[in-house]
């Protein structure tokens, strides 16, 4: 729900319940509050991995202020108050029973969490801007649930706007009376059971990529052991973003150009660098006919500059991706290219197929679009075999190799 109070745009919502990735929250928000039960489940044995995942996703959406203050299916506030704090991150201000002030603007999160009620530690304020608290008050926006304890500290505090939550079906209602707003700001019922129109429908599949992608950034910075079902997210993100990517090819031909040419640099660079270490080695005769070397190019390791979304998480993303334990068709990076004594050198060209006319096909791409590209056999080995979707790599421009010796000389 979204309110305007001094200048300042101030976006608050509860009741996520896993959900939180379909809040559309407007861009230029310059606060946010959440009045809790962000979690799916109230069960001991998952939370702590659901509750990272939330947090993680609250702590990368852009506002100036971040507030959060528990609800009852956040029970381990109740249980090891200790451990949760400690797993707010620094950029959430966390309000149990506690205050803070921003730009003239007050605010003060009450633990009045349904079915676990206590008196509050420090006394609420009186005429504070935002009191929030996740149930609500007796009579006001509870459908009759409302802690009757709750509307004594608002009928005495006074203040001048109630943000809670926790009755789903007064959701995102306001009611005012002479000396307080109260904001039902329940998200679950509107994320649970909305129905996507026809216009929606790509920003459904966007939204679905983003709970993918969380999904895949949390098991990586989590260091999840679900390997199987990482790779199963990231094979699927693949398939639903190159779907999107294929039906606007034209819009992406520019950058599938430079990214092949910005390869073919970095291919050639590689290849001269790995040539002249061989030559140099080769001069020595002690060495005998056992040198082998192998140069390896990899995709660069910092999240793409030029890549058009750009995002807090993106880099985190971008890491998960590259991570070798989930993608073993990039173990071994772009390419390998070998040299040995015995085996014949293959010229530049045979490497990377540029002038093979037979080898530029692509399954999904019209292949008027890609005459003339000269793509080369590690750009077709990226698109075909890694787990790399089409617009994840033609923004990148760097690039980095290694290149391995190993001499086997001949017994004295």
């Amino acid at each position: 729900m979204l309110i305007e109070y001094k200048n300042h745009k101030i976006f608050a919502f509860s009741d996520t319940h896993g959900l939180n990735h379909r809040l559309n929250i407007p861009k230029d928000v310059d606060i946010l509050i959440c009045a809790g039960d962000c979690l799916k489940e109230d069960n001991m044995v998952y939370v702590d991995n659901e509750f990272l995942k939330f947090l993680n996703w609250y702590s990368h959406q852009d506002a100036k202020l971040k507030i959060y203050v528990p609800g009852n299916h956040e029970v381990f506030f109740e249980m090891n108050p200790e451990k949760a704090m400690q797993m707010i991150p620094s950029s959430i201000v966390l309000l149990e029973d506690s205050g803070i002030e921003f730009d003239g603007i007050s605010f003060y999160g009450a633990a009045c969490r349904p079915w676990m009620f206590r008196e509050t530690v420090n006394k609420v304020p009186k005429g504070v801007d935002f009191l929030i608290t996740h149930g609500p008050a007796e009579g006001h926006l509870d459908n009759n649930t409302g802690c009757q304890q709750l509307r004594q500290i608002v009928e005495e505090s006074k203040p001048k706007h109630h943000i809670f939550g926790h009755v789903h079906e007064e959701g995102d209602k306001i009611e005012a009376t002479s000396e307080t707003t109260y904001y039902n700001v329940s998200m679950y019922n509107q994320l649970k059971y909305h129905y996507p129109s026809m216009k929606e429908n790509q920003e459904l599949t966007n939204g679905f990529l983003n709970e993918i992608e969380w999904d895949i950034i949390n098991m990586y910075l989590v260091d999840d052991s679900e390997d199987e079902e990482a790779k199963c997210l990231i094979s699927l993100r693949k398939r639903l973003i190159n779907d999107l990517a294929l039906s606007h090819l034209k819009d992406y031909i520019d950058d599938i150009k430079a990214f092949n040419d910005s390869l073919i640099d970095a291919l050639k660079e590689m290849c001269d660098r790995a040539n002249q270490i061989y030559a140099d080695i080769s001069k020595h005769q002690e060495y005998g006919d056992e040198i082998k070397l192998e140069a390896r190019l990899y995709l660069g390791k910092k999240y793409p500059a030029l890549h058009p979304i750009q995002k807090g998480d993106r880099q985190d993303l971008w890491d998960a991706l590259l991570y070798q334990q989930w993608h073993q068709a990039y173990s071994s990076g772009i390419t390998t290219y070998y040299l040995t004594k015995r085996a014949s050198n293959y010229s530049f060209e045979s490497f990377t197929g540029i002038n093979d006319s037979s080898s530029q096909k692509l399954e999904g791409i019209d292949e008027g679009l890609m005459k003339d590209l000269n793509l080369t056999n590690q750009f077709l080995h990226l698109y075909r075999h890694t787990d790399f979707a089409l617009t994840d790599f033609i923004f990148v421009r760097d690039f980095y190799s290694e290149i391995n010796v190993s001499i086997n000389a001949p017994s004295p």
